[in-house]
């Protein structure tokens, strides 16, 4: 009960933050909608977990990868203003009862809420210019890019300023989904494996453009979050205690 309570009082926070609505809201619209307008629609070759060499067109490709992308920047961001922001009432609430994990747990699950919105828009912008082959799973793929990055964005509110930790996760996310994650790119950096969006892009791509999901990809996406949640749990905690 006092989970929920305290959630409850998060969201309303949240939604008097106009900058994080519109981040939620009208973010996905520019970053997918603008950017698949002006993409010429070219028929290039993608490598695809499971399926080997597909072709498929600029359109689909981009809206493949901008998709996860978008939700892994406003959830990265999202968490980021989270844990800047919470940190004194988190405090407060401990004193004034709450078990330090009740009150993590309804950080999370702010987090949990913002990365489904943001799903939920960017999947039906991209829906105007494609449909992938596995809907479920491609929106799985970019909710569990949201939850990825919006951990990695609670860890840098706790270590970092909230401007630096803004232009951390735009180079970030824009260098890792979009540029080493590329999959019409013949060589591998040899960082794309270690880094948050490996296996959610893996994942989202092979939703798009297969009827089968690869389980060594999902059980890496599953894994890489595991490990990021039980880090931004431990600085939750953190957060909340000292």
């Amino acid at each position: 009960m006092k989970t929920t309570t305290a959630l409850l009082a998060g969201l309303r926070e949240y939604a008097r933050s106009r900058v994080l609505v519109a981040l939620l809201l009208f973010l996905p619209v520019y970053m997918i909608g603008v950017f698949l307008a002006v993409v010429p629609d070219s028929t290039v070759s993608l490598d695809v977990v499971g399926a080997g060499t597909v072709q498929a067109t600029m359109v689909e490709v981009y809206a493949t990868m901008l998709t996860p992308m978008t939700a892994a920047l406003v959830g990265g961001i999202a968490g980021l203003f989270v844990m800047e922001d919470a940190r004194d009432p988190d405090r407060r609430l401990v004193v004034a009862g709450f078990r330090p994990v009740e009150v993590v747990l309804a950080r999370f699950g702010m987090l949990a809420v913002a990365g489904v919105v943001v799903t939920a828009v960017s999947v039906a912008v991209a829906a105007w210019s494609f449909v992938p082959e596995q809907v479920g799973w491609f929106a799985a793929a970019t909710v569990l890019a949201a939850l990825t990055y919006g951990a990695v964005g609670t860890l840098l509110g706790l270590a970092v300023g909230r401007l630096a930790g803004v232009y951390a996760l735009l180079a970030g996310a824009m260098l890792d989904l979009f540029l080493y994650q590329n999959p019409m790119t013949a060589e591998d950096a040899a960082l794309a494996p270690y880094l948050p969006g490996h296996y959610v892009v893996e994942l989202a791509v092979s939703a798009g453009f297969t009827t089968s999901v690869d389980g060594g990809t999902l059980a890496g996406a599953l894994g890489y979050v595991a490990v990021v949640l039980a880090l931004s749990t431990a600085a939750f905690y953190l957060s909340a205690t000292r």
